[in-house]
């Protein structure tokens, strides 16, 4: 019998497809398996030059809000990470809804990225730690660190999380697995 993991996450170095992974998956899920799925992705965001300037949230219904910008246009004092300005009442603005919804009809909660700008905010950490008791999740989650963040270490080390690594070789083959994972997880 197959285990039965609750927490599926996706880790890899940035930019290697896990987003667009988590993607396939939901639309997978959504159009052959008809999973009810919901969530937010986070997108890189660039300039007309093909730059990086930021990232956006991206709820699964297509709402989109800032989550951190290189070069704020209205320098107002925020938090850091690198060179990014992270928009915390943005974020908590479009993430928080989706997490703390009582959605009765969702079976998947899609979380991409549980990682250290999205931790600045202790809201959105709160709103995960409730959701890690209530929902199955898909989540990617950034690669091995230095300075691990606390909710990541604490999903990696349940029982009830399947861990998978993103690499260029693998990236187009995971899907199917990852599917299967999902719908054991839902199974009664």
């Amino acid at each position: 019998m197959n285990p039965k993991f609750h927490y599926i996450l996706l880790t890899g170095p940035p930019g290697i497809g896990k987003t667009t992974l988590v993607r396939k998956i939901c639309e997978d899920l959504l159009n052959t398996h008809k999973i009810a799925c919901d969530g937010f992705f986070t997108e890189e965001v660039r300039d007309a030059r093909g730059e990086r300037v930021g990232f956006d949230v991206v709820t699964l219904q297509g709402k989109r809000g800032i989550l951190a910008r290189s070069k704020p246009s209205d320098n107002l004092k925020r938090p850091r990470i690198g060179k990014y300005s992270v928009y915390i009442q943005e974020f908590e603005d479009f993430a928080l809804p989706v997490l703390s919804s009582d959605n009765q009809s969702r079976q998947l909660l899609v979380i991409d990225e549980i990682g250290k700008m999205e931790l600045i905010s202790k809201k959105f950490e709160a709103a995960v730690n409730f959701c890690i008791e209530k929902c199955i999740i898909l989540a990617t989650i950034p690669p091995k660190m230095h300075h691990s963040l606390l909710l990541v270490q604490k999903l990696e080390a349940n029982p009830k999380t399947r861990l998978f690594v993103v690499s260029k070789d693998n990236r187009n083959k995971l899907q199917v697995e990852i599917v299967k994972t999902v719908l054991n997880a839902l199974k009664n």
